[in-house]
């Protein structure tokens, strides 16, 4: 039987970052479940079902993001899984939303997620092992009234229908050739 995965879950208030949580617990791997300082008791019943809390907000300096990511590898020794997944819902036609919202949410959702990644990388870079997920939205395929600010910053994150290892021992580089053929893809 192999070993349990550590699973490090940004978004666990609510959603899908909760029941990710849940299932991955269920599985019998262990999850440290994240939250900011406000709302960090929240998480106590994730707590009561096996997983670790480590307060983690993800608006935080790459600095302070840093020193989070070693508490949380320090917690098992290594971690698999990093799951992006923070974020909150902004509705309302595009020229309600002021510039301080727009910014506001990118910065969560996007820029933030990028520092969260800079900040855990670098173990799983050593290790030469690892998953990062990006949480996207099926909204960016299906859209909804009013959400168009939210989407958006959602298909930031969206890669599309594939899945890269960059780490592998057989990856190489994109070529020309790898380039062509892409051109002529259908989405």
């Amino acid at each position: 039987m192999s070993s349990p995965l550590v699973w490090l879950i940004t978004g666990t208030l609510s959603g899908l970052g909760r029941d990710l949580a849940l299932e991955a617990l269920k599985r019998g791997d262990k999850v440290i479940a994240t939250g900011c300082a406000r709302s960090i008791d929240k998480l106590a019943d994730l707590k009561a079902a096996g997983a670790d809390i480590l307060e983690l907000d993800v608006t935080a300096p790459l600095e302070a993001l840093h020193e989070v990511a070693k508490r949380a590898v320090a917690i098992h020794g290594s971690l698999n899984v990093l799951v992006n997944n923070a974020g909150y819902l902004i509705v309302g036609a595009l020229e309600e939303n002021t510039p301080d919202e727009t910014f506001a949410e990118y910065n969560t959702k996007v820029f933030r997620a990028l520092n969260v990644t800079r900040a855990f990388l670098p173990y799983m870079r050593a290790r030469r092992s690892g998953t990062m997920i990006l949480m996207g939205l099926v909204g960016g395929w299906i859209a909804s009234p009013y959400t168009g600010l939210y989407v958006s910053t959602n298909v930031c994150l969206d890669y599309g229908y594939f899945r890269t290892h960059i780490l592998a021992p057989d990856y190489t580089e994109v070529s020309k050739e790898s380039e062509s053929f892409l051109q002529g893809a259908e989405y």
